[in-house]
């Protein structure tokens, strides 16, 4: 899973002594954040042993650009012509409708 923030997981982690294996890592994140984002997110790292908060920061799956829409998603990842840019840098077309609600929102409908 990809989380939005690693501030969730700074949080969850700030009391666990490391280094620690992956399973200490998912056990104590369980205890203290049982069905939380940053608790699914630790249980899709790597296996292996972490020696700081740092390292398990940088195996964490993070998405770099949260406010996409699976649209715009699937947009970038299908029309693609400039090799080596990241996916959620690539110039998008929103869908017609997706700029309709958006209006609405603004316009408080």
């Amino acid at each position: 899973m990809r989380i939005r923030d690693t501030g969730q997981i700074e949080e969850l982690l700030g009391d666990l002594d490391f280094p620690a294996s992956k399973q200490e890592i998912v056990e104590h994140a369980h205890r203290d954040g049982a069905g939380t984002d940053a608790e699914r997110a630790l249980a899709g790292l790597p296996l292996g042993d972490y020696d700081n908060l740092q390292q398990v920061l940088r195996s964490v799956d993070v998405d770099p650009d949260p406010g996409r829409s699976p649209a715009e998603r699937d947009y970038q990842r299908t029309h693609h012509n400039k090799p080596g840019l990241a996916e959620h840098m690539r110039e998008t077309e929103r869908p017609p409708i997706e700029e309709e609600l958006r209006r609405d929102r603004r316009e408080g409908f």
